[in-house]
């Protein structure tokens, strides 16, 4: 009865960890994994201690979080002594299919849409950019506008800045389902030297942007990743 237990959990969709009091990993489900891959241990770790009932015993509670393009509507943390602390994460799951209407797309050079926005964005900016761009990546489907209105959002984040990096290259192994056909993912990473403050407003204008535009985004503590299906 319980390795069934132990393999209930481990095909578990939701992610599963439990630290010692130390913050390290004694085990973690498949979905825990996957996850590790988008978040580092030591901010789950203290997302449980935060998180975490008075007594011993379990606290539910209903938070919303993200990370990468995964996104959880609670957390159950629990522990019945000062040596471990278990932690785990509510996924959202949705099977509602992705659906863009083609009319409002257009065939597209993705490194003309760089190059007009940076133009028109850094005009007086002295931001040096180390581009690496993987020219192999065919001309999109896009919404022009949108996407370059959310381009120069993200440029505009830069601006200031003395130098970054852009690199525009298709994610090995990844793929989105739109319209029931399936798309490669080009990737636009902008990377600084130095840490970046996203601010919740700021955020929510490029992730309005972003989906508006068919792309989804995501930020890290010196960089800014926009991802969009590669619709041909």
């Amino acid at each position: 009865m319980k390795d069934f237990y132990e393999q209930l959990i481990e095909h578990d969709l939701n992610p599963y960890l439990l630290f010692d009091s130390s913050g390290k990993v004694k085990s973690y489900n498949k979905e825990a994994e996957f996850l590790l891959n988008f978040v580092g241990i030591k901010e789950l770790f203290q997302l449980a201690v935060s998180n975490a009932s008075l007594n011993f015993g379990f606290n539910h509670k209903y938070v919303s979080l993200k990370y990468n393009k995964q996104s959880y509507y609670a957390i159950l943390v629990g522990y019945a002594n000062d040596d471990e602390i278990v932690l785990r994460l509510y996924k959202v799951v949705s099977n509602s299919t992705h659906t863009i209407k083609d009319e409002k797309l257009k065939l597209v050079n993705i490194f003309s849409l760089i190059d007009l926005s940076k133009n028109s964005t850094l005009l007086h900016s002295k931001l040096e950019i180390d581009e690496l761009y993987d020219i192999s990546i065919p001309e999109v489907k896009v919404n022009i506008n949108d996407f370059l209105l959310c381009l120069n959002e993200c440029f505009t984040i830069f601006k200031h800045k003395e130098k970054i990096s852009l690199q525009v290259y298709i994610k090995t192994g990844e793929y989105e389902i739109i319209n029931q056909k399936k798309c490669k993912i080009v990737a636009l990473e902008f990377k600084s030297e130095q840490n970046l403050s996203f601010d919740k407003s700021t955020e929510k204008i490029l992730e309005n942007k972003a989906v508006t535009s068919n792309a989804n985004i995501f930020f890290d503590h010196n960089s800014l990743k926009l991802e969009l299906p590669m619709i041909l």
